[in-house]
């Protein structure tokens, strides 16, 4: 039986032979150290083999790596600046991306005062479709009973057809987020909240509840992402007019605005670069707080993340150097809102034609 600070929530495996199962973790490390992504993130790390790679990395001998580091100068073009990297240096880089495992995370339901505070949110692998993992039948009915339409397919690079739904294994859990309260903490997700036929989302359906339909729309759209979400509510709440918070109290994401002078519109934020930098700038809300950010930089790649909502995730226009890039968050000089600036560190003083191509 879990104690007083513990919580269960579930995991919907994607083989329907498989049954959904109860796990149980500690509430101690709140919002900041949440138990429950941190398991997703190494489950999924272990399911992508990222973590086999990384214990094999570990037991290298001194020839392997001289020899790996090689082949990743080699990898990356032989580059000035690659050449100049130690062989510690290559394989730390190597080592950071096995490291740098990432769920995709969605709200099934928002903390709104008809539900009492309480957010349902569903963790999948990143990139779980275009790594071709089965479908998810149950998963897919969970979100749909929650008022939203399942992802589109879409096509592989080949061409091919891909499903319709979730698809992998997913953990499913829940939360009190009462933001004017200040309180967030998980609860119990239980085996019976799996049922699609269950009450709660039969309530996440209803104008006020949470859900894909809790906006009071007609519902068929797929699960937007948690802030977009959380703006339909508050619009429904109201009257229409969407504002700087929800009712749950997660910072909405707004749309950046054009460009001005010395800096390009990339449609969600504007970005701008100098021989040793490239700058990007989002416009978040007023409420968002720093506890909501997770900035992941890697030497080709950045993903920038707010209150679970994906703002960009792809390729960089070029190298960065990853122990120089920051980011930081101030009130937006020219708005009611606040802007987060991330700053990418450039490898060399190449001209970027693009910040991120996103994937």
């Amino acid at each position: 039986m879990p104690i007083a600070n513990d919580f269960t929530f579930v995991h919907i495996p994607a083989n329907p032979s498989k049954p959904v199962t109860k796990k149980t973790a500690s509430k101690s490390g709140g919002l900041q150290n949440d138990a429950l992504i941190a398991y997703a993130k190494h489950y999924f790390q272990a399911q992508s083999g990222n973590a086999a790679r990384l214990n094999a990395l570990e037991e290298f001998g001194p020839d392997e790596r001289v020899g790996l580091a090689a082949k990743l100068r080699a990898q990356a073009g032989n580059s000035p600046q690659v050449m100049q990297m130690s062989d510690d240096d290559m394989i730390n880089l190597l080592r950071t991306s096995y490291e740098s495992t990432s769920c995709e995370i969605t709200a099934l339901t928002v903390p709104t005062k008809d539900n009492e505070y309480r957010a349902v949110s569903m963790y999948g692998a990143d990139n779980a479709r275009n790594d071709k993992l089965p479908f998810n039948k149950r998963a897919t009915e969970l979100l749909v009973a929650t008022g939203h339409a399942p992802p589109s397919g879409g096509k592989d690079e080949d061409g091919n057809d891909l499903p319709s739904g979730v698809c992998g294994d997913v953990f499913v859990g829940r939360c009190h987020d009462d933001e004017v309260g200040d309180v967030w903490e998980r609860v119990d997700f239980t085996i019976e909240d799996a049922d699609c036929r269950s009450d709660w989302c039969r309530q996440a359906r209803k104008p006020g509840g949470g859900g894909g339909r809790g906006a009071g729309g007609d519902g068929g759209a797929a699960a937007p992402s948690l802030s977009n979400l959380m703006a339909q509510q508050l619009a429904a709440a109201q009257g229409g007019h969407s504002g700087a918070t929800a009712a749950g109290g997660l910072p909405l994401l707004q749309q950046g605005a054009a460009g001005v002078r010395g800096e390009a519109d990339a449609g969600t934020y504007k970005w701008s670069q100098t021989d040793e930098e490239v700058e990007l700038k989002f416009a978040v809300a007023k409420g968002t707080k720093s506890k909501y950010i997770k900035v992941n930089f890697g030497r080709q790649k950045v993903k920038v993340t707010v209150a679970g909502t994906t703002l960009v995730n792809g390729k960089t226009g070029g190298d960065i150097v990853v122990d120089e890039s920051t980011y930081t968050l101030q009130d937006d000089p020219d708005g009611n809102g606040r802007e987060l600036c991330v700053t990418l560190s450039k490898a060399d003083a190449s001209n970027w034609p693009c910040p991120i191509e996103v994937e």
